[in-house]
């Protein structure tokens, strides 16, 4: 096959394929689809604004008309200098013939180095219909011992009554006459059509979730001794270089987490949810094997304390000194019999 059959081939079957499924029906749509209507003036939102020498106050209805029941939301954004003390008026449950369901204030935000804004938005509802006003809000605005007020104009929403005025309850209707039912946009085949690939995804996105959730859960477990692990932990630290990085906190938490964690799973004992004083009290009561290391520990711990809590800076040299206690301590310590289950898939560490 030619480069330009092959073309051909790409580009037209496609398209006649995706001709034939909508059939026909997708170029009649696009050219019947009518155009997005301008809106109206009713619709447009209604704002006002009030300036006090920098202060500048701005009331917004959403609409200036609605039906009676369309929420409205009403704004009120106020900026002002930092230095002046400004106060919103109060939230009443009523703003004349419309109801506060809702309100939400915010601020002060900082928009400038010289200006922040408050703004209230509350969610309002008419009780009547006709044209209705909202009353004047009041802000007050104090200047060290001078205190102004800054009073917005009232708003004008017209709310239209759900039946006219001049409507006769008792009056008899006609019947209305046969409507047309409107052809669907697609032949019946083409949605079954759909509902079959539709189908095909869902059942090959099934399939491909089950075979994941198999290869996730698979996990090959293995038994081996608590010090193998601490072992594995303390040379992984080493390779990190922290001491020559000075990353002092770092290496003394990551070292106290391993000899914590090693005494948990080797002795028993809940060393890494304990203080170093409860630690070292649960040690000599425990007593046996762990109990002739007590004075190692108690130096050992207190050393990183003063490094995590009295922000103590040892050399090098201590550092070195540190994780060699911690290494004997855990090779002086190690028995073949106390094994944990780790998964056996790379390296397992504390």
């Amino acid at each position: 096959m030619t480069k330009r059959r092959q073309q051909v081939w790409r580009v037209w079957v496609p398209t006649a394929l995706l001709l034939w499924l909508l059939g026909g029906w997708g170029p009649r749509l696009l050219l019947a689809a009518p155009a997005a209507p301008e809106p109206t003036a009713a619709a447009l939102p209604l704002t006002q604004h009030k300036d006090l020498g920098a202060v500048r106050l701005t009331v917004t209805a959403e609409r200036q008309q609605l039906s009676l029941t369309d929420p409205l939301k009403l704004t009120l954004t106020l900026t002002a200098p930092p230095d002046l003390r400004v106060t919103l008026p109060e939230v009443p449950k009523a703003l004349g013939p419309f109801t506060v369901l809702q309100h939400h204030t915010t601020g002060p935000l900082a928009l400038a180095p010289q200006a922040q804004q408050w703004q209230r938005e509350y969610s309002l509802t008419a009780t009547a219909g006709g044209s209705l006003v909202i009353p004047p809000l009041t802000v007050q605005i104090q200047e060290g011992e001078s205190r102004q007020e800054l009073t917005t104009e009232p708003l004008s929403i017209t709310v239209t009554a759900l039946v006219p005025a001049d409507a006769d309850p008792s009056a008899p209707k006609d019947i209305a006459g046969p409507v047309a039912l409107a052809q669907r946009g697609l032949p019946s085949w083409a949605w079954w059509s759909s509902g079959a690939l539709a189908l095909l995804g869902l059942l090959a996105a099934a399939w491909w979730w089950y075979r994941h959730r198999q290869r996730a859960v698979t996990v090959v477990l293995q038994q081996r001794p608590a010090h193998a692990l601490a072992l594995a932990a303390l040379a992984h630290l080493q390779r990190q270089d922290l001491i020559g990085q000075e990353r002092i906190e770092a290496f003394y938490l990551r070292l106290s987490s391993i000899v914590r964690r090693y005494v948990e799973l080797r002795f028993g004992l809940r060393a890494p949810e304990q203080t170093t004083e409860e630690f070292l009290n649960a040690v000599l009561t425990t007593g046996g094997l762990i109990a002739a290391h007590q004075e190692l520990l108690e130096s050992f711990l207190q050393h990183c304390d003063l490094v995590k809590f009295a922000r103590h800076q040892p050399r090098p040299a201590d550092m070195e000194e540190a994780f060699d206690r911690a290494k004997n301590f855990v090779e002086s310590t190690a028995d073949m019999e106390v094994l944990v289950t780790v998964p056996a898939s790379g390296e397992a560490l504390l």
